[in-house]
């Protein structure tokens, strides 16, 4: 077969999977782009034309939506953080385990297996006020007197953040545990040489070695906790002060009917996620050059 052919031959390959990727990604998004730029209610079907940046003004007026931002990202700050340093306590403790590794690791995976609709869900049972594990514990042991409304206004976001970070920490520990692997054990035999104790190493060598692997778990987590929406939406339905902007878009698509207003809010919230992986991606490129 003649060279100048091969390029031709590897497009007609691509062609089929391009094509779904196409379909499948890149139209949803551009139809989202589309039709925020429009005013579509499916319930006034007289209401619907062009509103140019109308959407994106009322969005900018709009309380509710400033509201469940900040909701948005109070979630994905404390999450996160939590969850690093959690996760890095358990890489840490993997980490040092000489027996049954095996067993510990697949128990710390365990809740991040999980689907998130099926610890959602055990989760409420948990954290329910008149038969959830929790009150029950605490009134057996004599702590208790009236039952905790964990989903109530006072401790519903507290009780979503636990949560999270019980599902998602594994996720965080495996990463670091595979950054802890690839330290070379040189390092730690120098730093012991040089009467390093387990804190300076971990302040010289761990923690510098470490930080692209942070950098990616950091990544992956503010993304997927700044789109928080199932787990939320099943414990608390966005009610008691949990509304994110996820579930308010949501609620403004198929509970509403309003594809225009919601689109506009998707592509504000596409924009927000877009900008944050922008400044971690930046963040693991520093982290790998001074690595």
């Amino acid at each position: 077969m003649n060279r100048a052919q091969n390029p031709r031959l590897a497009f007609w390959l691509l062609a089929p999977a391009l094509t779904f990727v196409i379909v499948v990604g890149a139209f949803p998004v551009a139809s989202q782009f589309v039709l925020s730029f429009a005013e579509f209610n499916l319930k006034f079907a007289e209401e619907r034309g062009f509103v140019g940046f109308g959407n994106f003004a009322k969005l900018a007026a709009d309380a509710v939506f400033w509201r469940d931002l900040w909701h948005t990202t109070y979630f994905t700050v404390v999450s996160v953080a939590l969850e690093l340093l959690f996760g890095l306590a358990a890489a840490l403790l993997l980490n040092r385990i000489r027996f049954g590794r095996t067993a510990a690791t697949s128990a710390v995976i365990m809740p991040w297996a999980l689907p998130t609709v099926v610890a959602a869900t055990m989760w409420s049972l948990i954290l329910n006020d008149r038969i959830g594990l929790v009150n029950s514990v605490l009134s057996r042991v004599g702590l208790l007197r009236e039952p905790i409304v964990w989903l109530g206004p006072k401790l519903a976001m507290t009780s979503v953040v636990i949560a999270d970070v019980w599902k998602t920490t594994p996720f965080v520990a495996i990463i670091l545990l595979a950054g802890l692997k690839s330290i070379p054990r040189q390092y730690y035999e120098a730093a012991a040489l040089d009467g390093a104790g387990w804190w300076q190493s971990f302040r010289a060598v761990t923690l510098p070695l470490l930080r692209p692997f942070i950098a990616v778990a950091l990544l992956f987590r503010v993304m997927d906790a700044f789109r928080i929406f199932d787990l939320i939406w099943i414990l608390t339905g966005g009610a008691s002060g949990t509304e994110t902007v996820s579930v308010y878009i949501y609620k403004t698509l198929f509970r509403y009917a309003d594809l225009g207003y919601g689109s506009a809010m998707t592509v504000a919230l596409f924009a927000i996620v877009f900008v944050l992986s922008l400044g971690l991606v930046r963040f693991m490129k520093v982290a790998g050059e001074t690595r």
